[in-house]
């Protein structure tokens, strides 16, 4: 029997029976489109997270305390300062810009509007420092550290709750008790994977501000910009070199570029998208049992036709293929109704819950080669069982 015939047959077979070909294949249908959904978050998650360290720049440096040491974790280390900034910009030929951050909470009031945000001080224009993409205005400069100039820029999320549809800039706000004037915004971000961006609700002000409204002159982060991509390298090096001539071989800080962070970032993202397709595949594991089952009562319910056919020359591989092909063209079809309900409730969750889902071609690949490998995988044993009942037998069946 070819191919052709028994694709026939099995479509025949799933029609004479519709409704229990429906119910089973709810099974298969839930499990592949669990199986979309949770590879499209983390897909999602994964371009998510690509895009903001790709935007950032592929020449950045991060310069930190390194908080796998155990003195720093006991706070047994001096932290980086303004000092260290400037050394590294004097000594290191291969950097073209260093800035300093350092955040502490505050308190931002607009009239009778308050909100307790994440207060980031900088030195620099570097728009990475800045909450990332400006809407409105500009960013901070240099000249308002040195000129100590009494300006502000706000996070989306910030500027959007402080003054609703009016437009900031122009407009005094309060940090601390202190009177700002806002000169920029920035784009809103929005809800995260790991929920509402720190960087919507955060004030940037000049690094000039920070002693006074912290009492320290320690900084959280130095970022670094080499002065291209191919000196990415020699810049780490050259860090890496200042900070051991100051502080001894060994320094307990971390030095460390944005593509390696990247490179981290998106193996972690990969692991969790193979784990959110496991817990979806375990769906599709009970809508498996699930064909088997249906298959064996199919067999038994048709032992008198197998008889039949084998009594007509029907050899055990046509009888074997036969039921192969049904259980394949049941999960097949359960996969393209998944695929589609799986592809409609990750937009779903993307609008709903505002996490980011993607997709892919692979999710769509990997739900079309579940379906079918769940048919084979679980139509084997009705299918042998089938083909191997005796004609004779089959036949005296009632």
């Amino acid at each position: 029997m070819s191919l052709y015939e028994c694709v026939k047959l099995a479509l025949r077979s799933l029609h004479a029976n519709k409704m229990r070909s429906v119910l089973t294949l709810l099974g298969i249908i839930i499990g592949i489109a669990s199986v979309i959904t949770m590879i499209s978050m983390g897909e999602g998650a994964k371009r998510l997270v690509t895009g903001e360290f790709v935007g950032m720049g592929a020449n950045l440096i991060f310069v930190q305390q390194d908080y796998t040491r155990q003195e720093v974790i006991w706070g047994h280390v001096k932290p980086l300062t303004v000092d260290d900034a400037d050394l590294i910009r004097k000594a290191c030929s291969a950097v073209s810009d260093v800035s300093v951050t350092k955040v502490a909470p505050a308190v931002v009031k607009y009239g009778a509007k308050r909100q307790n945000v994440n207060a980031t001080f900088t030195d620099d224009g570097l728009s990475s420092t800045q909450g990332g993409m400006l809407a409105e205005g500009r960013l901070l400069t240099e000249l308002d550290v040195t000129a100590r100039r009494p300006v502000v820029v706000l996070g989306g999320g910030l500027a959007r709750k402080l003054f609703d549809a009016k437009n900031p800039l122009g407009e005094k706000v309060k940090v601390n008790g202190l009177s700002f004037v806002v000169v920029g915004c920035q784009k809103e971000q929005g809800r995260s994977i790991f929920g509402d961006s720190t960087a919507d609700m955060s004030v940037y002000l000049p690094i000039s501000y920070a002693r006074r409204m912290t009492g320290t002159d320690d900084v959280a982060a130095i970022t670094v910009e080499a002065v291209d991509v191919a000196h990415v390298k020699q810049a780490t090096d050259q860090i890496n070199a200042v900070l051991a001539r100051k502080y001894g071989e060994n320094p307990p800080f971390m030095v460390i570029s944005s593509s390696t962070i990247l490179k981290s970032a998106e193996t972690v993202m990969s692991i969790f998208t193979v784990i959110l397709a496991g817990i979806g595949s375990i769906s599709l594991l009970v809508g498996g049992i699930g064909v088997m089952n249906i298959m064996l009562v199919s067999v038994t319910e048709r032992t008198r036709e197998i008889g039949i056919r084998k009594a007509l020359g029907a050899k055990r591989r046509d009888i074997l293929r036969q039921f192969i092909v049904e259980a394949v063209a049941l999960c097949l079809a359960g996969g393209v109704v998944g695929t589609l309900l799986g592809s409609g409730g990750a937009a779903l969750l993307s609008k709903l819950a505002k996490w980011p889902t993607y997709v892919s071609p692979l999710a769509i690949f990997v739900a079309f080669f579940s379906a079918t490998a769940v048919g084979l995988v679980f139509g084997v044993y009705p299918a042998y069982k089938a083909a191997n009942l005796d004609p004779i037998e089959a036949l005296r069946y009632e």
